[in-house]
């Protein structure tokens, strides 16, 4: 179909228009942050996100410090949270979004025995005393949850990129707690009768079935 003079002569003017708009556009980037730095990943094409390296720098630096000045006694906690299950999980815990309460802990008391039946090892812990168990501590090689992940408060979703990433850090700080903390005791049914003290956090699900993840353990006896 061939077009009228006149029709010709729009065409082309909105294509000039067009031109002139685009020539005064800056394309924008979208690049990820780096959770360390808070800066944007520029350049180079194989910098991805790198969870050891991550946990590394946080781990002396934040985590373990951050847990000494915050963490609150585990059985004020559990004491409170019976008492008055969401008002203690305002003051105590920490959460985002629809997810479950962690909390920052510190204790101490007896292991009561060590449970090696599947590869989530737990070791029950008697705080006070009585001869029964007030809750576990998680001593691998499988830690479940992420509670020590989402009980920290300077670690956020939307600092990363996607949701590997942040699942990443919880698996790396694991990963560090089987390394540093339980592997060089060597046979872990030795704890069994041990006094401990730690530092760690739990995810709040049933009151009676409480798991410590520890960042810090403290064995004597």
């Amino acid at each position: 179909m061939k077009l009228s003079p006149s029709t010709s002569r729009v065409a082309l003017s909105i294509l000039v228009l067009c031109a002139v708009l685009l020539s005064g556009c800056t394309l924008a980037t979208i690049r990820p942050l780096d959770p360390v730095t808070g800066k944007a990943i520029i350049g180079n094409e194989d910098q991805q996100f790198n969870a050891a390296n991550y946990v590394a720098q946080l781990w002396d630096e934040q985590v373990i410090p951050v847990l000494h000045e915050q963490a609150n006694d585990i059985m004020t906690v559990l004491d409170a949270l019976r008492a008055d299950e969401a008002g203690a999980a305002e003051q105590y815990g920490r959460h985002e979004g629809r997810q479950p309460y962690s909390f920052m802990v510190t204790g101490s008391g007896t292991i009561t025995e060590v449970n090696l039946e599947s590869r989530a090892g737990l070791a029950p812990i008697d705080a006070n005393g009585d001869g029964t168990a007030d809750y576990a501590l998680a001593i691998g090689p499988v830690i479940r949850g992420t509670a020590l992940r989402d009980s920290l408060p300077f670690i956020q979703f939307n600092q990363f990129t996607n949701q590997m990433e942040y699942a990443s850090v919880s698996n790396e700080m694991h990963a560090r707690i089987n390394t540093q903390i339980l592997t060089p005791i060597g046979d872990l049914s030795s704890l069994n009768g041990k006094s401990i003290t730690f530092y760690g956090a739990f995810t709040l699900a049933e009151l009676d079935q409480i798991v410590v993840t520890p960042a810090e353990l403290t064995i004597s006896g």
